[in-house]
């Protein structure tokens, strides 16, 4: 778990930062400071600013505010977008130095230029040449001059020692290409004050996430990153920074504690609301019925100041209540019919056919039974969204039988939602699902959905990884099924989208079989867990962190 808040020195303060492109403003109001000991999860909706904000606090660039760094401040930023060069072999990747060795480079460069000017020696240059052994001593001891050898020890823990250093980046899986990436990545990082890291376990395996989350645990300097994974985030994370609506809220504890302080601070807010009501109800008739039996004393002016000072108070509970996005409600109904018996497998296999034969499964028993709900997780490239399309029926087995019970209706959501036609724009798209559903009616459920305005009629080979999600998720929401199959749902949903599709999942009362790498979200919504291994599954009872503990 992540480490306790201590009081340690401030490293990085940020006094009301704002920013805009263009007529938009994406931070209005951001506000927070960062200590030793600091572990910061910077959460918040899909195109808030959290990416911007870390771009900010590496590089500058705000419009207005302070961003104010301890002096010798050591910062490494680990960004979204890979730093990695597909084009090289691998040996040749692992040699480059990552960016947070840039800035120790740069002053030995600098330093360097003034040793080899002679008027330099004409000085107190002792000062200067302590400072080059002790830069030296730091690139040394944090791995700089041996990039590759670190990198390789980690490529190692992750699992990748088979790797032909030989072989060329682009050769490799997405899975591998990320840990490469990530490897080179966490280079000296053990030397950095302050670490950043946007969307780190983006395209990683549980497992390696998991490699990921003890590393960081393990960290001794201060960390922001951004993230999406809740999981990861009440593992590695004593404090959350929210923006919401362009402004900061800072919560102390983990992803999870945050909520509930949330929570806390919204019920507080809507009971203080009805109080203040009541008062001005109260006081209101109080003044009727002194007007009625004319009583007009001093009491009625500090009865009319009461009632001013009560609705100012009112007005601002109520604007700072407004601010709060509205939350997305999604409803997944079930159609009733089917037996208790939905899916079997006997004795399955599956092989895929090819230069050299891949058996992904042999012998495999399975029995998918009304009211189940099921995560499956094993390693990338195991079979998992292989079990989807056979139970879909767009894959064949290659030896035993696969029996559906009738009455059995599937709703898909593919990870690349390929169940959109892209070239659909999204009213289209849903006319197609449900052709007899008003125009009006699609356009308040795309907006439900926060597609809006000119976006409703966006094709959707236009729109954003989040939104193409939302479609479909729309998309199963009109069609009758009381079986899911769900391919990496939560993949590009925020965490407010994927909240409510949690929520809308909890409450569906047909059967579903999930494969996520999000475990957060199998924590709340599946109750088994089938593990893909040793071309089998094995089933467990009980949530992903039962099945995780019994694992350990």
């Amino acid at each position: 778990m992540a480490r306790a808040v201590e009081s340690g020195r401030l490293l990085l303060e940020v006094e009301e930062v704002q920013k805009a492109f263009g007529p938009i403003t994406v931070l209005e109001d951001v506000s927070f400071n960062v200590h030793e000991g600091d572990r910061i999860g910077l959460v918040g909706a899909n195109g808030c600013g959290k990416s911007t904000l870390l771009d900010i606090l590496s590089e500058g660039g705000q419009d207005l505010g302070e961003i104010r760094k301890v002096d010798g401040l050591r910062l490494a930023y680990v960004t979204q977008v890979r730093d990695i060069a597909e084009d090289l072999s691998i040996g040749a990747e692992l040699e480059r130095k990552p960016r947070q060795f840039k800035e120790i480079e740069e002053e030995l460069r600098g330093i360097e230029v003034q040793m080899a000017d002679p008027a330099f020696y004409d000085g107190d240059w002792q000062g200067v040449m302590d400072r080059y052994q002790e830069l030296q001593a730091t690139l040394t001891t944090s791995g700089g001059g041996d990039v590759s050898g670190h990198a390789t020890a980690i490529l190692r823990s992750l699992g990748l020692e088979h790797l032909d250093l030989s072989q060329t980046v682009s050769d490799l899986s997405g899975g591998e290409r990320a840990k490469v990436a990530l490897a080179r990545s966490l280079v000296g990082v053990g030397a950095i004050d302050l670490l950043m890291l946007d969307e780190p376990t983006n395209h990683l395996d549980i497992e390696t996430v998991e490699w990921l989350e003890s590393y960081l645990v393990d960290y001794e300097g201060a960390m922001i990153l951004v993230s999406h994974d809740r999981f990861f985030l009440d593992k590695v994370c004593n404090r959350i920074v929210e923006i919401e609506g362009g402004e900061s809220a800072t919560y102390l504890g983990n992803y999870t504690e945050s909520l509930r302080i949330k929570k806390a601070v919204r019920d507080s807010d809507e009971a203080a609301l009805k109080t203040i009501e009541k008062k001005i109800d109260h006081t209101t008739q109080a003044l009727k019925h002194m007007k009625r039996a004319n009583k007009y004393d001093k009491s009625i002016s500090s009865k009319h100041k009461m009632i001013e000072e009560l609705q100012k108070e009112r007005k601002a509970l109520r604007t700072r209540m407004k601010s709060a996005p509205k939350p997305l409600h999604i409803n997944i109904d079930a159609v009733e019919k089917s037996s208790k018996d939905m899916i079997e497998i006997k004795n399955g296999g599956l092989t895929y056919r090819g230069e050299e034969d891949k058996v992904v499964y042999e012998g495999l028993d399975l029995e998918i039974r009304k009211g189940d709900r099921l995560g499956i997780v094993g390693p990338n490239g195991s079979g998992k969204t292989s079990l989807l399309k056979v139970v879909l029926g767009v894959q064949n087995l290659s030896d035993g039988v696969l029996d559906v019970s009738p009455g059995v209706q599937t709703g898909y959501f593919h990870q690349d939602h390929r169940s959109l036609d892209f070239t659909n724009t999204c009213v289209d798209e849903i006319t197609a699902v449900a052709p007899k559903m008003e125009y009006g009616k699609i356009r308040g459920a795309l907006g439900r959905f926060r597609i809006q305005k000119e976006a409703a009629h966006s094709k959707i080979g236009d729109l954003s990884g989040g939104q193409r999600a939302r479609i479909a998720i729309l998309k199963l929401l009109l069609e009758p099924t009381n079986l899911l199959l769900l391919d990496e749902p939560t993949n590009h949903l925020d965490l407010p989208s994927k909240h409510a599709l949690e929520e809308a999942l909890i409450g569906y009362e047909g059967s579903m079989l999930v494969v996520s790498h999000d475990r957060y979200f199998l924590d709340r919504v599946v109750t088994g867990i089938l593990e893909v291994k040793d071309r089998t599954i094995i089933r467990h009872a009980g949530s992903y962190t039962e099945y995780l503990s019994r694992r350990e």
